[in-house]
């Protein structure tokens, strides 16, 4: 008997699998490349629109695996349109999208019109007040009855209720599997100096305090508090470098979003659950994700902690990885929205508005006391 063929979540969720039983995480590999992690997240080269869950994932682990250091991707057809066509032996990468099919070209739903059933002229636009019946009448879509199961539905009803999405596949390829393309140059990562990637975390950072989020300073841990909104970081001289306290406050900074004034993720279960790992996933994926829009990495030192518990949830369902993805896209958008809304003093930066907490004594220090924000001790609480 011929095993059947696997779908594209299948072939993702088994290629993520088999890495982490190695021990390494695909969407972390390019880190270490010479060429480093493409300057960006994965983008239409044509639309410009950067490309979400599952998709930017599937792309990025794609690039870093072949060595791609520029981020956009494109069809066939988008190629052709620029001029150019793809490099003869090239293989293209397998992506989804959704379509929809209309419900009233379901083969098990009827539309009636005074009791008869009819068949449409042709395919309607969406919402539409009137249809072309295939006897040539035009017709109100009030008087119109559609049933499907036994059930009957207005025509509006039955747009909200029995249209269906279905996932469809198609192929992209990278600019640099492509040749004669009209498209201008790109800067890659390795060229951005260390200063403008800490300062694209900088625009970040205050963008979420401008949201509400507090950040504070002290201790040997760095957590997201969601009791309190806050972040809280060890001082930057407990870091080995500053893209290192960089690329820690950026994953803590994910984890924020998920608070209940924000993306709203379940970020009250406590260590060891599914729940937990799964949103250390999420800001696992979210950190690989910041780190190709913004050159900052983030090494988890801990990470080997939370492999068992991902492998239990991904072999258990083919779609997890991709809902994480989908919810680590949101996170990491977000936090590119806040950061667009700030304009970062070059000669304050992150400072200025930064909150030193002493956790034993409780007091404040190392910021203008002008803008100096109070923390309140800490209370027994979830920390992640």
């Amino acid at each position: 008997m011929t095993e059947a063929k696997k779908d594209l979540r299948e072939q993702i969720t088994d290629r993520i699998v088999a890495s982490l039983e190695s021990g390494v995480m695909p969407w972390r590999k390019g880190w270490t490349n010479e060429g480093g992690v493409a300057a960006g997240l994965p983008r239409n080269a044509v639309s410009g629109r950067i490309y979400s869950g599952g998709n930017r994932l599937m792309l990025m682990m794609q690039g870093m695996d072949k060595g791609y250091a520029d981020p956009r991707w494109l069809t066939y057809k988008q190629a052709a349109s620029l001029g150019g066509g793809i490099t003869q032996g090239e293989k293209s990468t397998p992506i989804e999208y959704w379509d929809e099919l209309p419900f009233h070209r379901r083969r098990d739903v009827d539309i009636t019109h005074n009791g008869a059933r009819v068949t449409l002229a042709e395919a309607p636009e969406k919402y539409a007040q009137t249809v072309k019946l295939s006897n040539g009448s035009q017709v109100d879509t009030r008087q119109l009855v559609v049933e499907s199961g036994g059930t009957k539905y207005s025509w509006r009803q039955a747009e909200r209720s029995l249209n269906l999405l279905f996932e469809k596949t198609s192929h992209a390829f990278n600019v640099e599997q492509c040749n004669g393309l009209s498209l201008e140059p790109i800067t890659t990562a390795k060229d951005r100096p260390a200063v403008e990637k800490i300062a694209a975390v900088e625009k970040v950072a205050s963008g979420m305090k401008l949201d509400g989020l507090t950040l504070g300073h002290g201790g040997d841990r760095a957590f997201y508090s969601p009791a309190r909104d806050a972040v809280q970081m060890p001082n930057r001289d407990q870091f080995e470098s500053p893209e290192a306290y960089a690329g820690t406050l950026l994953h803590e900074l994910g984890h924020a979003t998920g608070g209940e004034n924000r993306l709203n993720r379940p970020l009250s279960n406590g260590f060891g659950t599914s729940e937990y790992a799964r949103e250390e996933l999420v800001a696992e994926l979210c950190s690989a994700f910041a780190s190709a829009e913004t050159g900052v990495q983030f090494d988890d030192k801990n990470h080997a902690a939370y492999i068992g518990s991902w492998l239990e949830t991904l072999k258990a369902d083919k779609h997890s990885v991709f809902a994480a993805a989908k919810d680590a896209s949101k996170a990491v958008d977000y936090l590119l929205e806040k950061s667009l809304v700030v304009e970062v003093d070059k000669d304050v930066g992150l400072v200025a508005d930064e909150v030193q907490v002493d956790p034993v004594k409780e007091e404040v220090a190392k910021a203008p006391k002008s803008r100096a924000k109070k923390i309140t001790k800490p209370e027994t609480e979830l920390e992640i």
